[in-house]
């Protein structure tokens, strides 16, 4: 007799707990890439969005290299840190999965020499009429290669030296008739055993436009 009441009690627990999950929605998390940072900056602050509206909290591995204050990540050495964006859900959403990123802080040293970099983008994109790509074309005052990053990719991707800014009916964002957005690159230079990384040069683009079908 009690096994049988020990397992009514176990079915009972399942049938509530999945009466509770019962008309929950999924979730998920838009975290664009990192760029690497320089020790010296101290600081950035972190930004990512949940499809669900609710607030995004972060996590870093290594608080010896990197601190999570708020929505700040602390510069503590340097080296390489996974930052985890989370959102745990609620009583209409399911938690969401996890996004990391690696993030590279760089160190700076006095005895080399200092870079600088140049990186142009138009203030305002018409994709309606220019099309779907910029090319980027940033230089270092050193001559070394310089890397981008996207700081939100709803709304595009990087393709070697290419931006591509998707189509509505591509993007994370459906409901929209119209673009209106803000799209951040990020232009970084590492630097090499002659020159210190470069300080990173942000450009963004405010893109607008009839959706393309």
């Amino acid at each position: 007799m009690k096994r049988i009441i020990f397992i009514l009690f176990c079915l009972a627990a399942i049938l509530s707990a999945c009466s509770k999950d019962e008309g929950k929605q999924t979730q998920s998390i838009n975290f664009g890439e990192i760029a690497p940072q320089l020790l010296r900056n101290a600081s950035i602050t972190l930004q990512a969005t949940a499809s669900s509206g609710l607030p995004v909290f972060f996590s870093s591995w290594d608080t010896e290299t990197a601190a999570i204050e708020g929505d700040r990540l602390v510069f503590k050495q340097a080296g390489k840190v996974d930052i985890v964006a989370y959102q745990p859900g609620n009583e209409q959403y399911y938690e969401a999965p996890e996004i990391t990123r690696q993030l590279l802080i760089r160190d700076w040293d006095p005895e080399k020499k200092v870079q600088t970099i140049d990186f142009e983008l138009p203030d305002e994109w018409k994709i309606s009429r220019d099309g779907q790509t910029i090319r980027l074309n940033a230089v270092s005052s050193s001559g070394l290669p310089v890397t981008y990053t996207l700081e939100n990719t709803v709304y595009g991707r990087l393709l070697d030296n290419v931006l591509y800014v998707y189509h509505a009916g591509e993007s994370s964002a459906p409901g929209d008739k119209i673009y209106d957005v803000q799209i951040s690159v990020i232009a970084s230079q590492g630097g090499n055993n002659e020159y210190n990384p470069a300080d990173n040069i942000t450009k963004t683009v405010h893109v607008i436009g009839d959706v393309f079908h």
